[in-house]
């Protein structure tokens, strides 16, 4: 079967257009989606590389080749560097412009100075080879840390793969002279690569929604159970986290302690200093209660400047222990970091229970806010222990 190329390059138009628009609306949508915006923009140069071919048919040869080359250049290259960005793992200018620079300094010298148009098509299908084959690497290694995406990836990459075939087949026979020009007579080779090349695009579209979309939604689902100032939980994250681990618990854990813990004198603070100063203690108590815990500890923001930390088969003591550390953790490197506030204390209230369930943390919780209280009521800046007798 014969396909026309030309016939190709406006369907390949259409799709990146397509994409382009429905990957900038989801953009929109949320600002933090990582790499969509660089993949919305590198579709929308695609469009304008094919629509070259179909427009600027009447103009000097060289001229449209310039544009079709450098639009094709610069979206495959925004493609790659969108994946960077989505694996957090964003490119320096250097390393942009290493990637972009040779490729355009040479494809324009091979087209306009020095025409040749075999070494030409071999510079830029090698380019080509390289930066989807990164593309393909870099979703991958991502894939095996995050099962979440991991389908969508698997079948982006078999795709890319079946494109580096074509391409590279389309490179040889360019190299070799063996290729016609789009538009004129037809060739396997060429109009199976552009084949391929919008079947990558028409499938790449939805899996990048899919990634992009997959991501927004766990960024909400993150926002909803995170508190945003400190990145501990919020008390909704927390509910959730010990639905999820306690029946686990209940059968491997033989105690439950809860430690609350309070800045002293927060609202003199804020209204002496000013909030944005007591959002940078808040943040500071954050950072330093994640430091101290353990990971199958659940630190949360339980509301305003209180904060609940609850330890799985810790004793009293311990929590004792570990609470004291906090205190004066907290307040030491606190000084070191904001000299104009003064010395900044946190009071904490312990309680602990041999019951492990949910309504033995509501209650040990409350006891634990109870002991705040008192060590509040007995001068602050001290850590009080009320033990729960078990019936």
């Amino acid at each position: 079967m014969q396909v026309h190329d030309l016939t190709l390059m406006l369907s390949l138009f259409i799709a990146s257009m397509t994409g382009a628009i429905v990957l900038s609306a989801i953009t929109r949508m949320s600002q933090t989606i990582e790499g969509a915006r660089y993949w919305a923009i590198a579709l929308g140069i695609l469009s304008v590389a094919y629509l070259s071919q179909l427009t600027l048919q009447g103009i000097p040869r060289n001229i449209m080749v310039v544009t079709f080359n450098t639009c094709l250049i610069i979206g495959h290259a925004l493609w790659l560097i969108g994946a960077w960005h989505f694996v957090h793992s964003p490119p320096s200018k250097q390393k942009v412009l290493l990637l972009i620079a040779p490729v355009l300094v040479l494809s324009v010298v091979f087209t306009l100075i020095i025409p040749e148009r075999s070494i030409r098509l071999l510079v830029i299908g090698v380019w080509l080879l390289y930066v989807r084959a990164n593309y393909a690497w870099v979703l991958w290694q991502h894939a095996k840390q995050d099962k979440n995406e991991y389908i969508a990836v698997k079948i982006t990459v078999s795709v890319v793969l079946l494109e580096l075939i074509l391409s590279f087949l389309y490179t040889l026979y360019g190299a070799f002279g063996a290729l016609p020009s789009i538009g004129e007579q037809f060739s396997w080779v060429g109009g199976y690569t552009w084949v391929v090349a919008l079947i990558g695009i028409v499938a790449g579209i939805p899996l990048l929604m899919l990634l992009s979309a997959g991501r927004f939604v766990r960024k909400l689902e993150y926002a909803a159970h995170h508190d945003e100032l400190t990145a501990l939980l919020n008390r909704r994250g927390l509910t959730k986290c010990l639905d999820n681990i306690m029946p686990l618990s209940q059968r491997k854990c033989h105690s439950l302690t809860v430690i609350m813990l309070d800045v002293d004198h927060f609202k003199r603070i804020n209204d002496t200093f000013g909030h944005q100063t007591g959002d940078q203690i808040l943040a500071h108590v954050g950072k330093q209660l994640h430091a101290s815990v353990r990971a199958s500890d659940l630190v949360t923001r339980w509301g305003g400047e209180e904060f609940c930390i609850v330890l799985f088969d810790s004793n009293p003591a311990h929590a004792l222990q570990l609470a004291e550390k906090i205190r004066r953790a907290f307040t030491h490197s606190l000084a070191q970091v904001n000299t104009q506030v003064g010395e900044v204390t946190l009071s904490a209230g312990i309680a602990s229970t041999e019951t492990v369930s949910k309504a033995a943390f509501e209650a040990t919780q409350l006891q634990a806010d109870n002991a705040l209280y008192q060590a509040k009521h007995n001068g602050r800046n001290r850590s009080e222990l009320h033990l729960i007798e078990d019936a």
